[in-house]
């Protein structure tokens, strides 16, 4: 069980001012359109990612065993700080426990061994602080998304083009909810922030 003890600040992935200067905009006029646009293309990021957003939460992730087991992994794999970890309501220095990626191990002497307590909390950090934090893929993502929909703006993003020769024809993109409007070596950027466990 994962409870957000402390939720993120924001999961704005780029700031006002970059976003502004990005679209070419320089008066304040637009200021809360662009607001709207960078919390709803950082929504897009997070969505694609399999991800609730990047912002740094602090969390406490519960454990209830049954049986032994040889490790515990943490729902959360992005800047993590663990903080606590107690078993059974006692708490563990920092010399019992190693964190490998997400996989949380116990030590006694140095070496790994089964968790064997009913109980074990884990208390942790994971996230970026946003805006300011974050890493240049998730940053450039985020403002090309927005540049898109900052000038598409009154246009049906479905429609791919229209003739208006003859009769007229309108073509249509195919949807597809996997995927961005970004170009691929923006896409291949994001893959390292993707889950594919949900």
């Amino acid at each position: 069980m994962l409870e957000i003890v402390t939720p993120a600040a924001t999961s704005d992935l780029t700031t006002l001012a970059t976003a502004k200067r990005e679209l070419g905009v320089t008066d304040t006029a637009q200021d809360a359109r662009i607001a709207d646009l960078i919390r709803q293309a950082s929504d897009l990021v997070a969505q694609w990612c399999n991800r609730s957003g990047f912002g740094r939460e602090m969390l406490r992730q519960t454990a209830r065993l049954v049986s032994p087991v040889d490790v515990i992994v943490l729902h959360r794999d992005l800047g993590v700080t663990i903080t606590a970890v107690t078993e059974d309501g006692v708490a563990l220095a920092a010399a019992d426990y190693e964190r490998g990626g997400v996989l949380l191990y116990r030590l006694r002497e140095g070496a790994r061994v089964p968790w064997t307590a009913r109980l074990v909390v884990v208390e942790y950090q994971a996230g970026f602080v946003l805006p300011d934090d974050a890493p240049p893929a998730l940053e450039r993502a985020c403002l090309d998304l927005l540049a898109g929909l900052w000038h598409g703006q009154g246009r049906d993003p479905a429609v791919r083009n229209e003739t208006t020769e003859g009769v007229g024809a309108v073509g249509y993109f195919e949807h597809r909810g996997d995927t961005l409007p970004l170009p691929p070596d923006r896409l291949a950027a994001l893959e390292r922030y993707r889950r594919f466990h949900l």
